[in-house]
């Protein structure tokens, strides 16, 4: 079966998923885009004259969209979804590159309404490892080491290369504020610091990690690390943000291992979905389908997995002592 795809059917999908928030403000987005005046553009999404083929290739290159999602949108059974790869577009040239990208969509996706995130995670989401900087620094390196090979940082481990480093600093505090800024649901598992304490002990296993202070601080946070998710179930609420809301948090704990790292974050405008692919890189999609399919996924893992914020004392207190036997085990190895 074929489809039109109407300019009306473009303006609907970039309200709804790609970045204006009502009609008014797209025309005015596109008048801007393509130099045409707000009557002009008004006329041509209301379909009562057309695009060039140049005007309508700026459009949706602008707003990366394309004429598959447009025509997916129409068939119930169509299996095509449309993901967006960011490590695919570039590297990033330094560590503030990478928590900037991220800070791009949470800074989005903070001024929608009723916004609510969802975690299924396979480690420790990087959101409770921002207060700890030296567990912080420990996974940038391992990702540059594996993934990103940045040319103009240090092969060796160097923590003061970043003690310093003013706008990661800053980068590091601005994402922390935008997680405090909404709710969400959580999913853990017991091996979820599993990855880290590897990473932890091959740094150390091949002579990169050397120096005993800073061994130390590793250790020392890992235990802070433990406390801080344990206090976060005690409580249900994360820390203030910085207009003294406390928003809420739920965990849940599950025995199964369920694979890559999955966000999802709904809102009442529209949702978002992060597959964790190429560690640390997502990849990213709004399509609703999708987004249904895996927040359904959520919901069943959910039901079989047990409750643990400011209830289920005994399995979520055997739950971070098995943690902080992990955590034991390296500092005294």
């Amino acid at each position: 079966m074929q489809y039109k795809v109407s300019n009306k059917d473009l303006a609907d999908y970039i309200i709804q998923n790609a970045g204006a928030k009502n009609f008014k403000e797209l025309v005015t987005k596109i008048s801007k885009l393509i130099d045409l005046s707000e009557t002009s553009v008004y006329n041509k999404l209301n379909d009562r004259s057309s695009f060039s083929a140049s005007e309508i290739i700026e459009i949706y290159l602008h707003f990366g969209i394309s004429v598959d999602q447009l025509m997916s949108r129409k068939d119930k059974h169509n299996s095509f979804v449309p993901f967006f790869a960011d490590g695919l577009k570039y590297k990033p040239r330094n560590y503030t590159d990478y928590i900037n990208n991220i800070i791009m969509y949470y800074s989005k996706i903070k001024q929608l309404e009723d916004v609510h995130g969802y975690f299924l995670a396979n480690e420790v989401p990087l959101f409770h490892l921002l207060s700890f900087p030296h567990l912080m620094y420990m996974k940038l390196y391992i990702w540059n080491k594996t993934n990103w090979h940045i040319k103009d940082l240090p092969s060796e481990y160097a923590f003061q290369s970043i003690e310093n480093d003013y706008d990661l600093k800053q980068s590091l505090a601005l994402l922390r504020e935008l997680y405090y800024s909404f709710q969400d649901t959580q999913i853990w598992n017991l091996n979820m610091l599993d990855n880290s304490i590897t990473q932890f002990q091959y740094l150390i296993d091949l002579g990169i990690l050397t120096h005993k202070d800073e061994i130390g601080h590793l250790a020392r946070e890992f235990n802070e690390l433990v406390s801080n998710l344990e206090t976060l179930t005690l409580s249900g609420h994360k820390p203030q943000n910085i207009k003294g809301i406390q928003n809420p948090c739920n965990i849940y704990i599950t025995d199964m291992n369920i694979g890559s790292e999955v966000i999802l974050v709904k809102t009442q405008n529209t949702s978002f979905l992060f597959q964790q692919i190429d560690v640390p890189n997502y990849m990213r999609t709004n399509d609703p389908k999708m987004i249904e399919n895996q927040y359904a996924f959520f919901e069943n893992i959910k039901k079989i997995s047990t409750h643990i914020t400011m209830t289920g004392e005994k399995e979520r207190t055997k739950f971070f002592n098995k943690l902080r036997g992990k955590v034991a085990n390296i500092t005294t190895s």
